[in-house]
C-alpha cells in the first residue's frame, strides 16, 4: 500500500526520534520534519538528550525566522505547552507562523495541552497519523507516565528446543552476532540490568554496551 505524504513524513519522524534512544529518558523519543509553504522539506530535528532542545525546537531553530511560514510541521508526539528544561514548543511553532501541524499521538502527560493552544492560534491540526506506531515507539514513556512503573524487558538466549546450555553446563554464544549486537543496544537504552548471582560468579559479565561506544561518549 502506498503511503500518504503524512504517513511518509511521520515515518521520517520515527526514524529521527530513534537517534535519541538511550539518551532522552525520562523524556519521550521525538522527531520532527518541517516543510515550507511549497511542500519542500527545509529542516529536520530530534530530541538529542534529556535537558536539550525538544525535536520541534531543534528543527525550527535551524531556520531563518520566515523560512517555515505557511508551512507544515510533522512531529510524532504532541508539542509541549509548558515550561520544563526548555520553553514550550508550541510558542515557537506559533511564532514561526506554521500553518499546519501533523501529530502522531497526543501526549499522555496531563500537563501537556499543545493541541488546544495551537488551535487557539488558528493552526490546522491533524492527529493520529500512524498512531499505533507512534505509541509503540514511546511504549516505555507511556507505561512510566500511566502506571508510574518501569518498563521491563526479559532477555533469554535459548536454543530452538528451549535449552540455555549443553548438558555439561557449557555454553558459548548460542545466539548469533546479530542477536548479540541487539543486546548491546538494549544495554544502552535501559537504566539497569538484573541477572542471577550464578551468572555473575560464573561469567563475571561487564554488562556494558560496546566499548568503542562508551569511550566515544566520555
Amino acid at each position: 500500500m502506498k503511503l500518504s505524504d503524512d504517513e511518509k513524513y511521520m515515518k521520517e519522524c520515527f526514524r529521527l526520534a530513534l537517534k535519541g534512544r538511550g539518551k532522552v529518558a525520562p523524556n519521550p523519543l521525538v522527531g520532527c520534519v518541517v516543510l515550507d509553504k511549497f511542500g519542500k522539506v527545509v529542516s529536520k530535528g530530534y530530541h538529542h538528550k534529556y535537558g536539550k532542545n525538544h525535536a520541534e525546537r531543534d528543527a525550527l531553530l535551524k531556520l531563518k525566522n520566515n523560512e517555515a511560514e505557511g508551512g507544515t510541521l510533522y512531529v510524532n508526539l504532541e508539542p509541549c505547552s509548558h515550561y520544563g528544561k526548555t520553553p514550550p514548543c508550541v510558542d515557537l511553532i506559533i511564532e514561526r507562523k506554521i500553518k499546519r501541524v501533523v501529530i502522531g499521538m497526543k501526549d499522555i502527560n496531563p500537563v501537556v495541552d499543545g493541541i488546544t493552544k495551537l488551535k487557539q492560534a488558528e493552526i490546522e491540526i491533524t492527529t493520529g497519523i500512524l498512531k499505533d506506531e507512534a505509541e509503540f515507539l514511546n511504549r516505555v514513556f507511556i507505561k512510566n507516565m500511566k502506571k508510574q512503573l518501569p518498563y521491563v524487558v526479559l532477555k533469554i538466549a535459548t536454543t530452538m528446543d528451549g535449552k540455555i546450555a549443553a548438558r555439561t553446563g557449557d555454553s558459548k554464544w548460542i545466539t548469533s552476532d546479530e542477536a548479540r549486537k541487539e543486546v548491546y543496544k538494549m544495554r544502552k537504552e535501559f537504566d539497569c540490568i538484573m541477572t542471577s548471582s550464578n551468572t555473575v560468579i560464573a561469567d563475571n559479565p561487564s554488562m556494558e554496551h560496546r566499548f568503542k561506544c562508551i569511550f566515544a561518549e566520555q
